[in-house]
Parts: structure tokens; sequence; C-alpha cells
């Protein structure tokens, strides 16, 4: 009788123990995507603030209009991409394809033509760069 209990205690034991070791591999994961998302935050914020940078360099006269133009669509195919690289692994945290947390999400996301600031459906303007939307 002894010998059913002190088993049935050390099973116990080992499932106590081994259970947060399993849930352990989960977190990483999570932890990993959470990481890239900021990661991938923190690069769109450098690219709005060098667009920014350029704009006022090129209001200063301190860029030719050929450098300006050249610079300035370099960093927007880049926040284009970035930005579709974060709406892609926001969809993977949401749980998946985005099919039922997303709902219309794609279909009504707007950015603004000048800066790439995302937009409401309510916005007129863009509340970073001022353009008419």
């Amino acid at each position: 009788m002894a010998e059913i209990i002190v088993t049935c205690l050390s099973l116990l034991t080992a499932l106590f123990v081994a259970y947060p070791l399993l849930q352990k591999r989960y977190q990483k994961v999570n932890f990993a995507s959470n990481h890239r998302a900021e990661e991938l935050e923190a690069r769109k914020a450098e690219i709005y603030a060098a667009i920014k940078d350029i704009d006022f360099d090129f209001q200063m006269g301190k860029l030719s209009k050929e450098d300006y133009e050249q610079l300035r669509s370099q960093y927007k195919s880049e926040a284009v991409g970035l930005l579709k690289r974060i709406d892609q692994l926001q969809g993977k945290l949401r749980g998946g394809d985005g099919s039922k947390s997303g709902v219309g999400r794609s279909s009504s996301a707007k950015f603004c033509p000048q800066c790439g600031t995302p937009l409401t459906v309510d916005d007129i303007f863009c509340s970073n760069c001022g353009e008419k939307v």
C-alpha cells in the first residue's frame, strides 16, 4: 500500500515539474514573435524619421531634387514592404490567416499616399504630414 502511494506521489511530482518546462517552449515562440514585431515597429519609426529629415533637408536646400526624389522613393518602398510584414506578423499573432479576427481589416486599411502613415476611415487629412486623402 505504501508503495502505491509513493509511486503516485512520485508521478504527480514529475508531472508538476515537467509542466512548466513544456509551457516554456510555447512562450519562447510567442516571445520571439513579439520581439520581431517590436523590431519592425522600431524600424518603421526610423524610416518615418528619415523621410521627415529628407523632406526638411530638401526644403532647406541641402539636397538636389534628383537626390531627394531618389531617397524618398527608396524609403517609401522600404516603408511599404515593412508595413506589409508588420500586418502579416500581426495576423499570425492574432491567430492565423485573419479570416475571423481581421474581418475587413485589409480592405479598409488606408495609408497616406505622401508619408505612409496609417489612416482611419474618418480621416480627411493625414495626421502626420497634412496631406489630403
